[in-house]
């Protein structure tokens, strides 16, 4: 008799990887990286095209990273179209040209460039197929702050109908590893937490967040982290997702 009806994942380098060597290569005052700065920009040149990419490029930046410290702060999740306001009214713009439109073309260009970063291991579709056949209900449990884009992910993999619940933290408000977004799917698969098993390989986010609320914790720990002083102790450790098979 299997110990758990429910399999609950993180979405986002748990079933599908980022692969960040997929964006554009810049360089800005001599250092190299890779963002989605230039995508971004062409968009926001088609508005203003006198300002120039490296005058946009550290609000692009220091938004970003102010936006990480508050997510960090509480755990609340904020639209992504909250993060380019942000990085407007650090600009000094004299006016704001059709503000709207500017704010959801580059949300949409920022998120088609993080789309394009992601690959979908054949053997994970695979094992997700499995345990699916094996009676689990699947649901998915990602922090993510833009769900349009988490969906078309899905759906460009053909995988959104294996998942009976998908909750994204734009939409709930609050992010891993906060207890609300983990209530949030626990009730809305009317199940209690001890049915469930959570796999994701964000320690902080995965295994701290799911353990609090009850749920058992399979973590994927692929860069081969420090295991000695685990607190809490997750109840699996694997390297990857198909490993699931060995004990559901």
């Amino acid at each position: 008799m299997n110990k758990y009806s429910t399999v609950i994942f993180d979405l986002f380098d748990t079933i599908v990887n980022f692969n960040f060597s997929h964006l554009p290569s810049i360089e800005v005052r001599g250092l190299r990286s890779r963002t989605t700065s230039k995508e971004a920009y062409e968009v926001f040149a088609q508005y203003y095209p006198e300002i120039e990419f490296v005058e946009f490029y550290d609000p692009f930046i220091e938004s970003y990273h102010q936006f990480q410290k508050m997510k960090l702060k509480e755990f609340k999740e904020f639209p992504n179209r909250e993060r380019f306001k942000l990085m407007l009214s650090k600009m000094d713009l004299r006016e704001i040209r059709n503000r709207d439109q500017l704010l959801e073309d580059m949300v949409l260009a920022h998120m088609n460039g993080l789309a394009s970063c992601i690959e979908f291991p054949e053997d994970n579709k695979k094992t997700l197929e499995y345990i699916k056949e094996k009676g689990y209900r699947l649901a998915i449990v990602s922090n993510f702050d833009y769900a349009p884009t988490a969906y078309m992910i899905l759906e460009r993999y053909k995988i959104r109908n294996l998942f009976e619940q998908i909750v994204i933290s734009e939409e709930v408000g609050w992010r891993k590893p906060n207890h609300i977004i983990f209530e949030t799917v626990i009730n809305k698969l009317d199940i209690g937490p001890e049915d469930a098993l959570f796999v994701g390989d964000n320690f902080q986010a995965d295994v701290v967040g799911s353990k609090a609320v009850g749920m058992d914790a399979a973590w994927i720990n692929r860069k081969n982290q420090p295991e000695n002083s685990l607190n809490p102790i997750p109840d699996y450790i694997i390297k990857e997702l198909n490993e699931l098979k060995n004990f559901i």
